[in-house]
């Protein structure tokens, strides 16, 4: 099984007895390593032992629900309520659509961060604002903006940090307006029926 950035997953064979035994390493591990190996950058696919399944959302869930419960209050309570209520198919579709974009731009930062610490690491320091460009030309990318880039809007003139502040900020907070203002429709739909 391979991630989306074409990296090997980390195979990890779950049995009845709750048991989980890393397939890559051949060894056994318990729910407190398969967290750590997640933690540390490796992305793990679990299959059920005795089906086949892959149950690696499953696993991803335990975890959260186990070991990391204060993750769960990034969520609001009308999301988790829709995560409930809400069709299988028709929930993909809508997290596709609305956080797919946001998820590509955290992995691609996180990318970009791992590299600025291990080029600082080295020696080879990159300022913070070749970071934030690169997490800039990301988000831009993934078309979660429609915004015009700074290049085009002023070419002569060098960008300023406090403005790309006030950017970044601003951006968030549509994306913050565009999800709430989902929660709420999600909500008036459900009391509706």
């Amino acid at each position: 099984m391979f991630t989306r950035d074409g990296r090997d997953a980390i195979q990890i064979k779950k049995y009845p007895n709750r048991r989980y035994y890393d397939a890559t390493r051949s060894r056994h591990v318990t729910l407190q390593e398969v967290y750590d190996l997640i933690v540390t950058g490796h992305d793990v696919c679990v299959t059920d032992s005795r089906t086949g399944d892959d149950i690696t959302n499953l696993v991803l869930a335990q975890i959260l629900l186990e070991k990391d419960q204060p993750k769960l209050n990034l969520f609001p309570t009308a999301v988790l309520h829709m995560l409930v209520r809400t069709n299988r198919n028709a929930l993909r579709a809508t997290f596709e659509r609305f956080y797919g974009p946001f998820l590509s731009i955290m992995a691609s930062s996180q990318k970009q961060m791992d590299t600025y610490f291990r080029k600082a690491m080295q020696g080879q320091m990159m300022t913070p604002m070749d970071w934030a460009d690169g997490i800039m030309q990301a988000f831009a990318r993934s078309g979660a903006t429609s915004v015009k880039s700074e290049n085009e809007t002023a070419a002569s003139q060098p960008p300023s940090e406090e403005g790309e502040l006030d950017e970044l900020r601003a951006q968030l907070a549509a994306l913050k307006q565009r999800l709430d203002a989902f929660a709420a429709e999600r909500t008036a739909a459900n009391d509706d029926s």
